[in-house]
């Protein structure tokens, strides 16, 4: 995830770029790594107060020296996570134009802050200049790395696509989504996660949209892929099968739905055993599909099991469908 990323970038950048030894270097230097293990503790406060002490001593810097960069850039990312965006906007802004002037615009160093100004601006609501930095930061990362690179694909869907779906600008994601996929299928192994995490972009997005003929190929090919990445009975998992059945009931495909549930069930049964909270969820599937067919008597006994199931006393939490996939940033 970016959130842990960002914190070896800060550090990378300080450390390649440094000049030559100052007196204040290693006091910088101190502050910066201390810094950066406050942020891995989640303890952003800290991390804030850390990379302002470093700040200080970085005012002995030059004036572009581009370890003062990396100082904005820690302090950025510090004030974001603890949702503190002026300040955040301010310590990004310095970092980049530090860089660039050391750099130039295109290189592949700023593409870093061109994308913690775009998310930044994305969660205020600010979606014209949010598209900019990540346009910005798409045009490097295809200069530097070529427009066939695995790191194309992930900007196109989790930053524009993203950026297009909050905006409910469809006729703009469907096209991103698939060039992604594209790249990353002629990239990578056809089993390789992020094609797997590709083809559930496109599968969720058709969801959403009722096209569920066009979902229901990627989730028949992204699941397996997703089910090796994760434990037996993970709840992306759970959910993604869940999701899967669901759009084959609704195009009438009650066989194969409840196949798709069956096998929900026996994954569940297996990992998590019969008395799981989970197994009720996926035993509710099975009363749906056997009632919409009129296989009523077959819906009473499932739903008789299902009820005992809800009923047992159980420590863990119940596994609910609705709550909704959660996905990271990749």
């Amino acid at each position: 995830m970016r959130s842990t990323r960002w914190l070896a970038r800060s550090i990378t950048v300080a450390v390649l770029y440094a000049g030559a030894a100052h007196a204040d270097e290693a006091i910088w230097r101190n502050h910066m790594a201390t810094a950066a293990e406050a942020a891995k503790r989640g303890d952003y406060a800290a991390a804030v107060q850390m990379f302002a002490a470093a700040a200080k001593e970085a005012e002995a810097f030059e004036a572009n020296d581009v370890r003062r960069a990396a100082t904005w850039y820690g302090l950025a990312q510090g004030y974001r996570a603890q949702h503190d965006y002026a300040p955040a906007e301010k310590n990004y802004l310095q970092a980049l134009a530090i860089l660039e002037s050391v750099n130039g615009v295109m290189h592949e160093r700023n593409a870093s802050v061109l994308n913690g100004l775009a998310d930044l601006y994305r969660v205020q609501g600010r979606y014209a200049e949010a598209e900019d930095y990540y346009k910005r930061e798409l045009a490097i990362i295809e200069k530097t790395r070529g427009p066939g690179h695995p790191a194309v694909a992930r900007a196109l869907s989790d930053n524009l696509a993203a950026l297009y779906r909050v905006q409910m600008r469809r006729d703009e994601v469907e096209p991103l989504y698939l060039r992604a996929l594209a790249i990353l299928e002629k990239a990578l192994p056809a089993n390789d996660p992020q094609v797997g995490l590709a083809l559930i972009d496109l599968a969720e997005w058709y969801q959403g949209l009722q096209r569920y003929v066009d979902a229901e190929p990627y989730y028949r090919r992204g699941i397996p892929i997703l089910e090796k990445m994760f434990p037996p009975a993970h709840p992306r998992v759970l959910l993604l099968l869940n999701d899967w059945g669901v759009v084959r009931q609704l195009q009438g495909r009650y066989a194969d739905a409840e196949s798709v549930f069956k096998m929900m069930l026996a994954i569940i049964e297996k990992a998590q055993g019969p008395r799981h909270p989970n197994v009720g969820v996926a035993l509710n599937n099975l009363v749906g599909v056997y009632e919409v067919q009129g296989r009523h008597a077959e819906a009473d006994a499932v739903r008789k099991r299902m009820l005992e199931v809800a009923n047992l006393p159980s420590r863990s939490q119940p596994y609910v469908p609705e709550q909704g996939l959660p996905r990271n940033k990749r």
